[in-house]
């Protein structure tokens, strides 16, 4: 996957980009395949990056070329949940800003919300009828009213 030796030129390219003061923010997005290291990713970051301004994990768009590969890159929101708190913990509590975007509050664990941006563009923004009830709704992004799959376990907090 991708050309020989693109990932030290991107690295190198990074490690320039500091060099020369200009602020570096690092987003991943949420599927499939980002998910199975994302603790390993966040340690990562620590090491070798620390000049980054931002770490920001995002909830998936499906739509575009997310739409087309969704088989490959489909995994509910629900499911990483773990895997997200353990990565942005451990960036917090080394310091290092940390956010969660285009995700619903509903699907975080709580200790997760200090860090859960309302980040979807508001004619993107959307709710769901599972969320009319939502003592939340305000805080919370809601979903990409544009996306083909949203969490099946999408529910009002009491």
């Amino acid at each position: 996957m991708g050309a020989k030796g693109s990932f030290y030129e991107t690295l190198q390219g990074l490690h320039n980009l500091a060099l020369l003061g200009q602020p570096v923010g690092l987003r991943t997005i949420l599927h499939a395949l980002t998910i199975k290291r994302l603790t390993q990713y966040a340690a990562f970051v620590y090491q070798n990056l620390p000049f980054v301004f931002q770490v920001a994990f995002m909830g998936m768009e499906t739509r575009g070329l997310a739409s087309k590969n969704l088989a490959q890159l489909w995994v509910d929101p629900y499911d990483y949940q773990e895997q997200l708190a353990h990565a942005v913990l451990f960036l917090a509590r080394r310091l290092v800003p940390v956010s969660i975007y285009n995700h619903q509050l509903c699907l975080l664990p709580r200790e997760l919300w200090p860090y859960a941006r309302k980040s979807i563009t508001d004619w993107k923004q959307s709710y769901p009828p599972a969320c009319e009830t939502c003592t939340q709704r305000e805080a919370c992004g809601g979903v990409f009213g544009t996306g083909e799959k949203h969490s099946a376990f999408l529910h009002p907090i009491p």
